[in-house]
């Protein structure tokens, strides 16, 4: 396997040239060849000290006196977790999906309903509910919205929020409105302050592990801001709603998303493979998104092909790609 010092970094400069003066002892040939390659890894890609200490885990002071070649502790120590940390992002360069275009934003359909009906909420503080099976592209059309709209605050809650004051220190630290308070009361009074009169949107995505409870707090927090309020969920998100009365009251569109259309379908692929697909591809990504899944499922398939074309040392996927990409996910 290639040194990841020099697969990362190949043109570093050896440690002396030959025929050189004396100079007083230092790091050996390696440690001093890793401490060019964290400081050069470092310069590329912008990354403090702080931010590289925490990737290597140590603390920034010994990072800093172990790039000085001062340190006075455990050199071969820090040094193995220098190259363990340079290996690491060698191989997330060398591997990442980034070339792929699989999270290229795309004009679907189902993205333009849910984006109404958010726009709708934000514009008259009246509350929506977008809900759907997993992957039918909830989360894909809000970050979509939020991107390109002001006063957003998107909120993904999961398992773990299950008090009060645990849902009302996570929306507050989501509006920059601190997140550390005495009581659920006091975090109540931060969050309005930061909602009031300003057109806002707070979005609740995956708002199933919510409590009947909680999804009434939210309510209230609308009720008494005047924001818009968006719950997103799976189907179980109508199940907790029946037992919110008040919520559903106010409910002023829904939006039933399931399994994506053809022609989103084919819209997804044509983003991703730039030119049109064969039908033969359509029918695979339509069976991907029919499974389990739905989306995420389709993604898993378009990585899949773009890791098949990359061991062929190619960037462009080929109908035979996906479907060798699909009967791998079948086996």
């Amino acid at each position: 396997m290639t040194d990841p010092v020099t697969r990362l970094h190949p043109d570093l400069p050896d440690p002396a040239p030959a025929g050189a003066p004396e100079t007083p002892p230092g790091p050996d040939p390696d440690t001093a060849a890793t401490m060019r390659a964290v400081s050069a890894e470092m310069a590329a890609c912008g990354l403090s000290q702080a931010v590289t200490a925490r990737g290597l885990g140590v603390s920034s002071t010994t990072l800093h006196r172990w790039l000085k070649g001062d340190y006075e502790g455990d050199v071969a120590r820090v040094s193995a977790k220098a190259r363990a940390w340079l290996e690491t992002r060698s191989e997330a360069r060398a591997l990442t999906l980034t070339p792929a275009g699989l999270d290229t934003h795309a004009g679907l359909s189902l993205t333009e309903e849910v984006m109404a009906a958010l726009a709708h909420a934000q514009a008259t503080g009246d509350v929506v509910l977008i809900h759907g099976r997993s992957g039918a592209g909830k989360s894909w059309a809000l970050k979509s919205y939020a991107a390109a709209r002001a006063q957003v605050t998107v909120l993904t809650v999961t398992c773990g929020i299950t008090s009060l004051h645990g849902l009302y220190g996570r929306i507050a630290r989501g509006l920059g409105a601190g997140g550390r308070f005495v009581s659920a009361l006091e975090a109540e009074d931060a969050i309005l302050a930061r909602l009031e009169g300003r057109h806002a949107l707070l979005a609740i995505d995956e708002a199933q592990h919510l409590s009947a409870r909680l999804i009434d707090a939210l309510r209230g927090l609308r009720d008494l801001s005047g924001c818009g309020l968006a719950l997103l969920g799976d189907e179980t998100l109508r199940m907790t709603l029946g037992r919110c009365p008040q919520v559903t009251g106010r409910i002023g569109v829904r939006v039933g998303l399931g399994v994506p259309g053809e022609a989103d379908v084919t819209t997804l692929l044509e983003t991703v493979l730039g030119r049109t697909p064969s039908g033969a591809e359509r029918r695979c990504a339509q069976a991907a998104v029919a499974a389990p899944g739905g989306m995420h499922a389709l993604r898993r398939l378009m990585a899949r092909a773009f890791m098949i074309a990359r061991a062929d040392e190619r960037t462009a996927i080929t109908p035979d790609d996906i479907a060798a990409a699909a009967a791998g996910m079948e086996a």
